[in-house]
């Protein structure tokens, strides 16, 4: 199954770029990451979506929440278990 993907733009002046002292790709990251964070914490997103969107695998989005001190679990039980196995299934594939 080929996946499409869809490209944003917008402008972005120089000027900003500047006084963030960033490049353009280093904006471009922090943007899908916090907008990846916003999405999941609003529960638009579930983790693995929000971590998708974020260019990261679950493990580093969740590691990245965790520094920000922002919840990373806040399922019912049967959620919570069916994302606890998914992270098995990473650590496992990392191992």
């Amino acid at each position: 199954m080929t996946v499409k993907n869809n490209i944003i733009t917008f402008e972005v002046p120089t000027d900003l770029l500047a006084s963030l002292k960033i490049g353009i790709q280093t904006l471009s990251q922090e943007i899908r990451l916090i907008a990846a964070i916003s999405y999941f914490q609003e529960k638009k997103l579930s983790l693995g979506k929000a971590a998708q969107l974020a260019g990261l695998n679950r493990l580093t989005f969740m590691d990245i929440l965790a520094k920000r001190n922002l919840v990373v679990f806040d399922f019912d039980e049967s959620e919570l278990i069916t994302e606890l196995e998914g992270a098995r299934l990473l650590a496992d594939d990392h191992q």
